[in-house]
């Protein structure tokens, strides 16, 4: 490391070694283009990485029968004695599939054989078990271990490209504003063809602020919205109670003026009743006096036709003067006492044109906005 320059001193000796390894002229490089190398060495790494990465989970973290994700629940990592490890939901469906075999070949079994013979699909080695067994089976508790590792750094969460199959989104495509993937940085998204390529944590730090400064003008636009949501209801309220307070005021106008025109048809009601109720008190009085006149009749009469029947000549002589007086009493009631008589109701056009006419301009409505 004596002959390196001085300039690469303040590199570490591990950053000093990879550059002898992928930059053998660093020596004379300038620094501005020792670091745009540096950076493109630090993207290949990543990229590296990243592929190695799934490779890994691939190879390790995935049952080769079925290729899902192990887990802790029905895709448990079970070993074998060969020391080969399958996920317990296909050993146990390996299981079931040999034991309905058996059962085709003869009609001794006639229900599912407590143990088969199964073999390992890596080295064929056999093995004789039951189901329960199977899953008696003891973990393989460094595929447990990845599994937690994987879990608890959120390589579980990564997302894949659609185009490259089982490639992660790890790379931001500035130009194109879309996640890429190790394949398509090389293919499709090439830096010489004017692409713009960053590491993803790299594009969540620059864009991170950004997006806060926008999430913070929504925040502010929202709260305005609020305010103004707040005002218009405020004025909704308002305008509510103008309408009942113009409602109110204009049933009590009209109000006043039924009272008014119902006072006055009560009036004419009991003028025009008191005159009728006079005359009929009138007929009344003369009926009643035309009825004690015939009935003073009807006496007369009676006693001198039973003085008649009884031929007794004094009691009709003295009947006889005393119908003669009641004649001469002459009763006079005058039978055409409503011959004229009328009562009416008098309101001249006139008037009734200008009632009119004051009702319908009756009140006016004002408007300010």
């Amino acid at each position: 490391m004596a002959s390196w320059s001085p300039s690469l001193s303040f590199l570490s000796l591990e950053a000093q070694t990879y550059l002898m390894q992928h930059l053998p002229d660093s020596q004379t490089m300038d620094p501005r283009t020792m670091s745009q190398h540096l950076r493109e060495l630090e993207k290949q790494r990543r990229r590296n990485l990243i592929f190695d990465e799934e490779r890994f989970e691939e190879t390790f973290l995935k049952c080769l029968i079925c290729r899902e994700s192990y887990n802790d629940k029905e895709k448990l990592p079970k070993m074998l004695p060969c020391h080969h490890t399958f996920c317990q939901e296909c050993l146990c469906q390996m299981f079931r599939v040999e034991g309905e075999f058996r059962q085709t070949l003869t009609s001794a079994f006639r229900g599912m054989p407590m143990a088969v013979k199964i073999q390992c699909p890596s080295c064929r080695d056999g093995l004789i078990t039951s189901e329960a067994e199977l899953r008696r089976l003891p973990n393989d508790h460094t595929i447990m271990e990845l599994l937690t590792f994987v879990k608890e750094t959120g390589k579980s969460d990564v997302q894949y490209c659609s185009k490259h199959q089982m490639q992660p989104l790890n790379f931001f495509c500035e130009p194109c504003i879309q996640p890429v993937c190790c394949d398509c940085t090389v293919i499709d998204h090439k830096e010489i063809k004017g692409h713009v390529v960053v590491n993803v944590e790299e594009a969540l730090e620059k864009y991170t602020p950004i997006l806060d400064e926008t999430m913070a003008d929504i925040k502010t636009q929202k709260l305005q919205l609020a305010e103004q949501r707040e005002q218009l209801e405020h004025s909704g309220e308002s305008v509510d109670q103008i309408q009942q307070d113009l409602t109110q005021h204009i049933r009590t106008v009209f109000d006043r003026i039924r009272a008014a025109l119902d006072e006055r048809e009560r009036e004419l009601y009991d003028v025009s009743d008191g005159e009728i109720n006079r005359k009929r008190t009138m007929i009344e009085d003369h009926l009643k006096t035309l009825g004690d006149r015939e009935s003073s009749l009807n006496a007369q009469f009676n006693g001198l036709q039973q003085a008649k029947d009884d031929k007794d000549i004094s009691q009709m002589f003295t009947g006889h003067k005393t119908a003669r007086e009641v004649l001469a009493r002459e009763v006079n009631v005058p039978t055409d006492c409503v011959k004229d008589f009328n009562v009416t109701f008098q309101f001249s056009t006139r008037t009734d044109s200008g009632v009119r006419s004051q009702i319908s301009n009756l009140g006016n409505i004002l408007f300010q906005s």
